[in-house]
């Protein structure tokens, strides 16, 4: 294994150049360096290498550096809708279960209050406590409530409490309550885990989107949704027993539990951008076209017919 070392600049284009990968222009490549993490950026070349592991004839850094660049804005478009889901997901939660069971720090943690029978439900009351305790006194609002009136709601502590936390409460969650925030959540026929399967897939991806991993060709084989009626709108890739799994655990699966959740309005308003994006990186950047692409996103060539069903 070579050892790894840091490298100036200058070393990481003579590093380019060993690697065979064409540099167009090398004071351009030397400004994106100055700004971009290099190693991000290479996590992108895995597009532009033949089945051998050898780059494609005449790839460039800067093919691999638009791809990169077409990634950022993919996770733009797909974190607006997601950080709207958690919002609705942390309001519907706060509004049911205030009414229902209380709102101060003794009722959020009382294991009654969820499904006793729940498995995680010790190791989710645990993480509960330890983020409220954890970030609460480093927040402005909670410690304004717990200074002014000796106690903070919860509607002030959803503002610290992670999308995966709040969807880990809901997985808890008494039955008739799951039945009851998911009829808010979604107009859709789906079971109440499934609400949550596919809540989990978001939590993932909206870690993705945040922390600057790859999203373009994401698949998740921890994590999966089940096949949905816009599955069998599309011509998707199965298995040998003739299962779908194209659009189980890829981008076409966020999609699709996006749908889910959000207004027609706003789930339009996302493929339109995401079209919009595909369309000009196959127009004007021209390193990989639109059939090439969508099979790295994993997105069947009519992914915009979504929109219609």
């Amino acid at each position: 294994m070579s050892k790894k070392t840091f490298c100036t600049i200058n070393e990481l284009i003579n590093n380019i150049k060993f690697k065979n990968i064409r540099i167009k222009d090398e004071n351009n490549v030397r400004n994106i360096l100055e700004t971009n993490n290099y190693y991000f950026i290479m996590g992108y070349k895995f597009a532009f290498k033949n089945s051998d592991g050898t780059y494609k004839n005449e790839t460039s850094f800067e093919d691999i550096y638009s791809l990169y660049l077409f990634d950022k804005m993919l996770k733009l478009i797909i974190l607006d809708p997601i950080l709207e889901i958690e919002q609705k997901l942390k309001t519907i939660y706060t509004n049911n279960y205030s009414f229902r069971y209380g709102f101060r720090i003794d009722d959020i943690l009382n294991n009654n209050n969820y499904d006793i029978s729940n498995n995680y439900l010790s190791d989710t009351l645990s993480n509960l406590d330890k983020q409220l305790n954890d970030f609460g006194n480093k927040n402005k609002a909670v410690m304004f409530y717990k200074n002014n009136h000796l106690f903070v709601p919860l509607w002030v502590y959803m503002k610290i409490l992670s999308f995966g936390m709040v969807r880990d409460m809901f997985y808890v969650s008494k039955n008739n309550d799951k039945d009851y925030m998911k009829k808010k959540l979604t107009n859709e026929q789906i079971s109440s885990n499934e609400v949550a399967n596919m809540l989990r897939l978001l939590v993932r991806v909206r870690n993705i989107c945040c922390h600057d991993d790859i999203l373009l060709s994401f698949i998740d084989n921890k994590l999966g949704i089940k096949t949905t009626k816009y599955h069998n709108s599309f011509n998707l890739k199965r298995d040998k027993n003739n299962n779908i799994i194209q659009g189980k655990k890829d981008l076409l699966a966020i999609l699709i539990a996006i749908k889910f959740f959000s207004s027609k309005d706003k789930f339009d308003n996302l493929i339109n951008n995401l079209s919009k994006l595909v369309t000009d990186y196959d127009k004007e950047i021209g390193s990989l076209n639109r059939n090439q692409l969508l099979s790295i996103m994993h997105l069947p060539e009519n992914f915009e017919k979504l929109k219609y069903l």
